[in-house]
């Protein structure tokens, strides 16, 4: 009995099978979209938060062929905002400048900024997130094929 729906995705996650990750694969990748909001191209950030939208509706109502495919759908987007966001060049601040006069005579002054800016360890932990999501996914297709293999091997035996 294939035990799609909410009711059988809900006993999934109880008894710990496959799409309790699933899911929380799905949410990290819904915040994680939003963390590269200002960093990569706004349509892709879109595009990648609404995948991750559609591996929770394939991982509750969608046959495993169709997870399977999203989540590789997933992996390659995740790999692409990686790489846009590696391959980003450095952005230098342009702040206005003003001159004012001091006793040693003029003399240029920026004005104070008050932004955050992103550390080295900021980069770093960003891109190892990513790489670590694309993984995931990967890892959770891979998974969900060996399952569909698994079913196919079990019905045939019977």
């Amino acid at each position: 009995m294939k035990a799609y729906g909410l009711r059988g995705t809900i006993q999934k996650v109880r008894t710990a099978n496959g799409p309790a990750q699933h899911l929380a694969c799905a949410i990290c990748g819904i915040i994680m979209a939003g963390m590269f909001a200002d960093h990569v191209n706004g349509y892709l950030v879109l595009a990648w938060g609404g995948l991750s939208i559609v591996v929770v509706l394939a991982t509750v109502w969608m046959p495993r062929f169709i997870l399977k495919y999203v989540l590789l759908a997933d992996f390659f987007l995740s790999t692409i905002v990686l790489f846009q966001y590696l391959m980003k060049p450095e952005v230098v601040s342009t702040e206005p400048v003003y001159h004012i006069m001091a006793s040693d005579g003029m003399r240029q002054a920026m004005r104070p900024t008050h932004e955050m800016s992103m550390s080295m360890v900021d980069q770093y932990a960003h891109a190892a997130a990513l790489i670590w999501l694309a993984l995931w996914s990967l890892y959770l297709a891979n998974l969900v094929q060996r399952q569909i293999l698994e079913h196919k091997r079990c019905m045939n035996d019977h």
